[in-house]
């Protein structure tokens, strides 16, 4: 989930998108978002999607997989007045509802929705349990929690991989999927289940490189300025290098409330 001090700024949020495609601050978009609700029933049901972002994979889980309503929640203003701006335009106004949290207990009753989703946020929470327990608190029993995340490796980390999560301008509490699975067992879900999605990844990284090189360099050089099309390039390179070390590895959690 994004931080309450806006690091998201408008800048950020364009360079992302060139990236990743409209309405999206991570990679994967609606294939990936297919095979993270692979045997999920979707359609016609209720789903919270925790640190929603600009909105994105909200309106696709309408859109695509007919989910009856989604409420977005996030801690970023601005990318919430984004998220409900793009909904509206998409007609979708009455089907994706956006809300302002704080860091903390879900604003929530027990058993509101079907559905609790992630995509990207679990990993900037240290209390990984802490919030599983509360998306599992949300969700009706026998309803679903769906995560989506960056994992990192069960090996120790490799010195690249530690300046990546520990020294930049965005920081990650990083944990194993298996560590991660853990925790949700801890957070009293069952029926848990995991997809390592890091050779997909591998092979998203060489492409996104290819592009930023390539036919993207010219617009982030005009758009943000030779020094920030630079740096976009050189992340890009360390982001391949972690995924081939298998040092930083994507993944999806599917688990169920007990009924």
């Amino acid at each position: 989930m994004s931080s309450g001090d806006a690091f998201y700024t408008p800048d950020l949020v364009e360079n992302l998108q060139y990236r990743y495609g409209d309405g999206l601050l991570s990679p994967g978009g609606r294939e990936e978002l297919a095979l993270m609700f692979a045997g999920v029933p979707v359609a016609g049901r209720t789903v919270l999607d925790f640190g929603c972002g600009l909105g994105g994979y909200d309106v696709e889980l309408v859109r695509t997989l007919g989910a009856a309503q989604v409420t977005g929640i996030d801690v970023e203003v601005s990318l919430l007045r984004e998220a409900q701006a793009r909904s509206e335009r998409d007609g979708l106004a009455k089907s994706c509802v956006f809300r302002h949290v704080a860091p903390g207990p879900l604003p929530f009753a027990d058993s509101r929705f079907d559905i609790a989703f992630s995509k990207d946020a679990v990993v900037h929470l240290d209390d990984k349990v802490g919030i599983l327990c509360e998306l599992a608190r949300v969700t009706v029993p026998g309803g679903w929690v769906v995560v989506g995340d960056w994992f990192g490796s069960t090996a120790p980390m490799t010195p690249e991989m530690r300046a990546w999560a520990g020294e930049g301008d965005e920081t990650f509490a990083m944990d194993s999927l298996a560590a991660v699975a853990g925790y949700a067992e801890r957070a009293g879900l069952a029926d848990i289940e995991t997809v390592d999605r890091n050779a997909w990844f591998c092979a998203f990284c060489r492409d996104e490189l290819a592009r930023l090189e390539g036919p993207l360099f010219d617009t982030y050089r005009t758009r943000f300025g030779a020094a920030q099309a630079e740096r976009s390039v050189a992340n890009a390179r360390t982001r391949l290098l972690l995924a081939e070390q298998g040092q930083l590895r994507p993944g999806h959690l599917r688990a169920r409330k007990p009924g």
